[in-house]
C-alpha cells in the first residue's frame, strides 16, 4: 500500500483469467446478485438474507470506484467469460493500514459452486492485492461450519491461525469463527491466471 493514500479512491479493476472475469457491478447484475445474496441457504454462515433494497444498495457500491479507506468493502462481481452472467463477488476491506493487513471475502451462486470458480476469481483478487496494492497480510474469516469457504482459503496457501468460540452473533445464533492469514511474502498462486 507503500504507493497508496488511506482514503484514496481508484478505479475498479477489471481481471480475467480463462475461467472467471470480475469487474465492477453494474445496475442490471441486480437479479443476479440477488440469486446469492437473498438465499436462505447461501448467506446461513455469512448474515440473514438481504432485502431488495439492500442488495441493490450493494450492487451499486459494486459499481463505484474503490475507496481505500481502512473498514470500507470493495467488490467486483464474479462472470462468466463466455456471456458475462454474474455467478458471484469477492470483495476486500482494510482491516489495518498501517500494518497493511486487508481482509477478503467471497461468494458464489449455489449453482457454480464445486468447479473451483471461487478459487480462481480469489486468486485474481489476491494477485491484484499482492502485486498493484502491495499489501503485507491478507486475512479472511468463516463460520466453521462453513466447509466450502474454508477449503478455498487453504487452496490458497492461507493458514488457520485462530479459532474464536461464539465469537458473532448470525441473527439470533452465536457462530464460532475460523482466521486464515496469508503472508504477501509467502503468495504463491496456485492457480495461473
Amino acid at each position: 500500500m507503500q504507493n497508496y493514500k488511506e482514503d484514496q479512491k481508484i478505479p475498479a479493476p477489471k481481471l480475467t483469467n480463462s475461467s472467471v472475469v470480475l469487474r465492477p457491478a453494474q445496475l442490471n447484475d441486480f437479479d443476479a446478485v440477488k440469486q446469492y445474496r437473498q438465499d436462505p441457504e447461501n448467506c446461513r454462515y455469512i448474515r440473514p438474507p438481504e432485502s431488495d433494497d439492500d442488495t441493490l444498495a450493494m450492487v451499486e457500491k459494486m459499481s463505484k470506484p474503490w475507496q481505500l479507506s481502512q473498514g470500507y468493502w470493495n467488490g467486483l462481481v464474479i462472470c462468466l467469460p463466455q456471456d458475462n452472467s454474474v455467478i458471484g463477488e469477492v470483495a476486500f476491506n482494510i482491516e489495518d493500514w498501517f500494518h497493511q493487513r486487508i481482509e477478503i471475502g467471497y461468494r458464489l451462486n449455489e449453482s457454480a459452486s464445486g468447479k473451483g470458480l471461487c478459487t480462481q476469481a480469489v486468486t485474481l483478487l489476491i494477485n491484484y492485492l499482492c502485486e498493484e496494492i502491495g499489501v503485507h497480510k491478507i486475512v479472511a474469516k468463516c463460520d466453521p461450519r462453513n466447509v466450502a469457504s474454508y477449503k478455498v482459503m487453504e487452496k490458497l496457501g492461507m493458514q488457520r491461525e485462530a479459532f474464536f468460540a461464539e465469537h458473532y452473533l448470525l441473527g439470533s445464533e452465536w457462530t464460532d469463527q475460523y482466521d486464515y492469514g496469508l503472508l504477501a511474502a509467502n503468495w504463491q498462486p496456485k492457480i495461473k491466471s
